[in-house]
């Protein structure tokens, strides 16, 4: 019910209002922020700028409903399972000051963005967070106009690295490769400067030990994301038996997906009649599909 949802989202602000206390009360330090705390903070920055824009449409239109949904998932999905696991701090770690500073800063936005929706939670949090002068509320707070030109390669990376984080999670699974135990990654891409900018993120969030070189890796299970590769290598020896009719599975599944697109692309009553971005689209689904089955075809040969 919209009952129950609402108090499972109430917890959920909570227990992230516990989470800065928690790291607050075990103290900070003052290392500085460096290169890996910058992405972080410029990905949730540009993404506030995004979603803050598509509420500012959505309100003028009174899509109330859909633009609920839009703020639960930016609060819960990219600030509270993203950003917040991108930050933490090691086990035993002290988190930087700055950082949380930055942290409590975009938490307070949110409240501020969610205030319409609900005034009274967000109003305690909001108060929670610090200690306000006389007057400092946020029901008498007006919105900032949102930036309309967020940070677009930002948003990009940060799409990027959620979904190598995902893969490589993915494979650890189904490879029963423990989370606790440390693996070596190596990462075969054209983006180099890309994967450096959030290197230390990838490697806390999966556990492993990064490296950026050519080449198959023996005793590696491969995997393909697009253009890119990656050799994960656990220190126990793995059965590369699955990891090949893994392979070859995924092969199969992406050459009926290529020749289910050149059917639709030689298709002449499509080409013509349908617009220049679908055709676009279809015809980068095409070049993909290519670059990926090269990529499962090298991994087999690797194997």
């Amino acid at each position: 019910s919209a009952l129950e949802q609402g108090r499972n989202f109430s917890n959920k602000l909570w227990n992230a209002l516990k989470l800065l206390r928690l790291w607050k009360e075990r103290g900070t330090q003052t290392a500085g922020t460096g290169s890996q705390h910058d992405f972080a903070n410029a990905w949730f920055e540009a993404r506030l700028s995004q979603v803050s824009a598509e509420l500012d449409e959505m309100l003028k239109q009174f899509r109330l409903s859909e633009a609920l949904k839009t703020l639960y998932s930016l609060i819960w999905d990219d600030y509270c399972s993203w950003y917040l696991e991108w930050i933490k701090p090691g086990y035993g770690e002290q988190i930087d000051e700055t950082m949380l500073r930055q942290a409590t800063v975009f938490f307070e936005q949110l409240m501020l963005l969610l205030h319409p929706f609900m005034p009274f939670i967000t109003e305690s949090i909001y108060h929670e967070l610090a200690e306000r002068p006389e007057n400092d509320d946020l029901c008498i707070k007006t919105l900032e106009t949102a930036s309309q030109h967020p940070d677009a390669e930002k948003l990009q990376q940060g799409e990027l690295l959620k979904t190598v984080i995902t893969t490589i999670r993915d494979v650890r699974n189904k490879n029963q490769m423990k989370p606790k135990d440390r693996v070596q990654l190596t990462i075969e891409t054209s983006l180099k400067e890309t994967y450096a900018s959030f290197v230390q993120i990838l490697g806390n969030q999966i556990n492993a030990d990064i490296i950026m070189a050519s080449g198959p890796v023996a005793g590696a299970v491969a995997v393909a994301l697009e253009k890119d590769k990656f050799f994960v290598k656990a220190e126990q020896e793995m059965d590369m038996s699955q990891q090949i009719e893994a392979l070859k599975k995924d092969l199969e599944y992406q050459q009926n997906f290529l020749a289910s697109v050149e059917k639709k692309l030689s298709n002449e009553k499509f080409v013509q009649n349908a617009k220049p971005e679908v055709v676009a689209i279809e015809l980068k689904k095409k070049a993909d599909a290519i670059a990926r089955i090269q990529n499962i075809r090298e991994s087999l040969e690797g194997l």
